[in-house]
């Protein structure tokens, strides 16, 4: 009999004791929307503690923003476990909870019905292709004003780097020799680069969705959404070249298999 998948492996396990073990650990907890959920972010928390047929969660956040969650609200639930994403489905019972994190601390939290049932889950709408292998393609990053990208500035210097992954929705670019903090959670940027082999040259306006630092390469490595802007359809016809070329990659990668 082959070996078990870590999915698998997960899926036989007693759901009790799976939750309770990822509230011993603290483990993060991203609470999905469900209406619009790739232009909202997820909101983040930590699982604390499990009482009956309820989860207290540290009062999830998103930097910068109200996470617009309220009580009533089904919402879908991730957290990782063995290096397996996993899901499920939840209800916010209450939003105004305080739970005992020491004996000198009680902190705010939420109350989530408990799951019946836990699945390996994925939170991209697409899976991002690898274009790193296909040649080193240079981007550029300029932060631009949320309520008007047309205003940004010509002279402030642009973050110079390299895209790692691209999808329908977003890319990932390593920025060497920048720190994270120089880059702003959920601020817009418009981000330029060619695709190699054309002279179809892309600039979309993008959302800084994650940021993480890589110090094997001396670098950053974000995560951007892209924006439709200045209009859904412009945006639609503007990544044409962009969609082509990733499904020519998947192509490939196909036959190559």
């Amino acid at each position: 009999m082959p070996p078990q998948s870590k999915a698998e492996q997960l899926d036989t396990q007693d759901l009790a004791t799976l939750i309770n073990e990822a509230c011993a650990r603290n483990t993060v907890i991203e609470l999905h929307r469900r209406e619009n959920h790739d232009l909202i972010p997820a909101a983040r928390g930590r699982m604390m503690v499990v009482r009956q047929d309820t989860i207290f969660v540290a009062e999830p956040q998103i930097i910068g923003r109200d996470n617009r969650l309220h009580v009533g609200q089904r919402v879908d639930a991730f957290f990782s476990c063995s290096g397996v994403i996993l899901q499920f489905e939840t209800e916010i019972l209450s939003t105004d909870e305080m739970v005992r994190l020491n004996n000198q601390k009680r902190v705010r939290a939420y109350m989530l019905s408990a799951p019946k049932r836990v699945t390996p889950g994925q939170r991209r709408g697409f899976f991002r292709t690898l274009v790193l292998s296909e040649a080193n393609i240079g981007a550029t990053l300029r932060h631009v004003p949320r309520i008007d990208p047309i205003q940004c500035s010509i002279v402030t210097p642009a973050f110079v780097g390299t895209v790692v992954d691209a999808s329908p929705l977003g890319f990932g670019i390593n920025i060497p020799n920048v720190a994270p903090t120089r880059l702003k959670m959920y601020e817009n940027y418009f981000l330029t680069f060619s695709i190699p082999g054309t002279m179809d040259r892309i600039t979309t306006l993008t959302e800084l969705r994650q940021s993480r630092e890589i110090p094997e390469i001396n670098a950053t490595r974000v995560g951007l959404m892209m924006v439709p802007w200045p209009s859904r359809r412009e945006h639609t016809l503007s990544i044409q070249p962009l969609l082509r070329w990733l499904n020519e990659i998947q192509r490939r990668s196909r036959r190559v298999a």
